[in-house]
């Protein structure tokens, strides 16, 4: 019993001395750049946004707007069912699930980081008419699915968009080069 509670404890200091982190409980929060936030929209992916910011432990989800905030704005989302598939007798058997999101993305100070982009994402499901109520209990658990895994894309690209931004040199005055100032006239 002793060797086995000295082993687990050797690979618990062994996992956190490698800097495993849960995500977004690690430096920096993980990938929002920004320490307050706000989200405005009134559907579930606005909602699952909040939920993902709140878990976030360096990022405070203000109620309102705020200038020194970056704002996340879903303008709509809305949720189509596709036939995928027929079976030989021409009956439904699998169906595509398309979920669309757009949305933008302001920086603080108000400046456009994101303009106003679209998330489409899908999945795949068999249908059998013989169960249907849990074929649309399924149904609305991959609606869940896609929905959070929109709330994490716009949290990925934000984050991805904010680098890429501040990676990007303010432009600069040109300098004279010699070919500016006239003929060389070594060239000769």
């Amino acid at each position: 019993m002793t060797l086995r509670f000295l082993t687990t404890l050797a690979l618990c200091a062994l996992l956190a001395a490698c800097g495993f982190h849960l995500r977004g409980m690690g430096p920096g929060g993980g990938i929002f750049p920004y320490p307050k936030a706000f989200v405005s929209g009134s559907g579930p992916v606005a909602e699952q946004l909040k939920i993902e910011l709140r878990q976030i432990p360096t990022v405070q989800l203000l109620d309102a707007a705020s200038s020194d905030a970056a704002m996340i704005a879903v303008d709509s989302e809305n949720s189509e069912r596709k036939i995928l598939s027929l079976n030989s007798n021409g009956k439904v058997s699998e169906y595509r699930i398309y979920y669309t999101v757009s949305y933008r993305v302001n920086k603080p100070g108000n400046q456009a980081l994101i303009p106003s982009s679209a998330i489409r994402l899908f999945r795949d499901y068999t249908y059998d008419e013989n169960n249907e109520l849990g074929k649309e209990a399924e149904a609305q658990m991959l609606i869940n699915d896609l929905r959070q895994d929109a709330a994490r894309q716009i949290l990925r690209r934000t984050g991805a968009q904010a680098k890429k931004s501040a990676a990007t040199p303010v432009e600069q005055t040109p300098t004279k080069t010699p070919e500016s100032q006239g003929p060389r006239l070594d060239a000769y």
